[in-house]
């Protein structure tokens, strides 16, 4: 087996057993979105979009919040994308560490 296949399979079990905090995460960007929805006036798809956009820590920009309820709830999101990225960094760590671990013992 090769290393990324070994890492691949590492790192996808991680995520499997967290699956529920992952679930609840991206169940609360969801919220986000509606909140964004509701307080700037704008489709639901386009809050879904700024969420997601914002919680993944791309931020293009090109939606905006005006209203302070609003501002505040991009915080928020943005706040809860280091979330996430900090655990699936940790997951693709903690993958690679088992990884080298089992390829060390292969060798």
């Amino acid at each position: 087996m090769t290393i990324f296949k070994i890492f691949r399979n590492y790192f996808f079990l991680a995520l499997w057993k967290i699956r529920t905090i992952i679930f609840g995460l991206i169940a609360i960007l969801v919220v986000d979105a509606s909140a964004i929805a509701y307080f700037e006036k704008m489709s639901f798809a386009d809050a879904l979009y700024f969420t997601f956009v914002t919680g993944l820590t791309i931020g293009y920009g090109d939606i905006t919040p005006v209203n302070p309820i609003g501002r505040i709830i991009a915080i928020l999101t943005g706040i809860q994308g280091l979330i996430i990225t900090g655990i699936i960094v940790a997951v693709a760590v903690f993958a690679l560490r088992k990884t080298m671990e089992q390829t060390k013992d292969m060798k």
